[in-house]
């Protein structure tokens, strides 16, 4: 099991200028159908976690999508979810990008940018904003979300994430960790 280190969560505050990816040839893109959570466990390798989502698949089916071959097999999972902000008033929400799993067979092909692509619009049509969760251990998709436009988010009370964020900007040098100081 890979050491995932501290866990964190990262905002991007706008839906604006999301970057443009498309997918290699050979692969692609698609929404969950209603009984498809077998594959959706099957690619993210294992049940744990996903059951808030098949509460209620009619709130789902364009909001979970998955990354196809040529040939219509899964292999890659992202959600485009959302959760609430209480800090910000009451009953409001943003984005959350969610579940982005492929699987290991299919790694390093190019496709995590293009289902960012995907499930940034999604977002951007329903929220103003959007975070992702994700631990100092994933060093690739860190960078990826930087380059997506995601922000650390630090919290005073917290000083081992600031320590996590410093450890991290230590092996990966990118604009948005510059303009946080670190």
């Amino acid at each position: 099991m890979e050491n995932l280190g501290v866990e964190f969560d990262m905002t991007r505050e706008h839906m604006n200028d999301i970057p443009q990816y498309a997918f290699p040839q050979g692969f692609g893109i698609r929404n969950y159908r209603p009984g498809e959570r077998h594959i959706f466990a099957r690619i993210n390798l294992g049940d744990s976690g996903v059951e808030r989502y098949f509460q209620d698949s009619k709130a789902w089916n364009d909001r979970i999508f998955f990354v196809t071959t040529s040939e219509g097999e899964e292999v890659g999972t992202i959600v485009a979810a959302w959760k609430p902000t209480p800090m910000k008033g009451p009953g409001t929400e943003e984005g959350l990008i969610d579940n982005v799993f492929i699987h290991p067979d299919y790694r390093g092909r190019g496709l995590c940018k293009p289902m960012m692509t995907v499930a940034m619009e999604r977002i951007k049509r329903s929220h103003n904003c959007c975070s992702v969760g994700t631990s100092s251990g994933r060093i690739v998709a860190i960078k990826v979300y930087l380059d997506f436009g995601f922000y650390p988010n630090f919290y005073p009370n917290l000083p081992h994430v600031r320590a996590a964020w410093e450890q991290v900007a230590s092996v990966l040098d990118h604009p948005i960790l510059k303009a946080c100081g670190l």
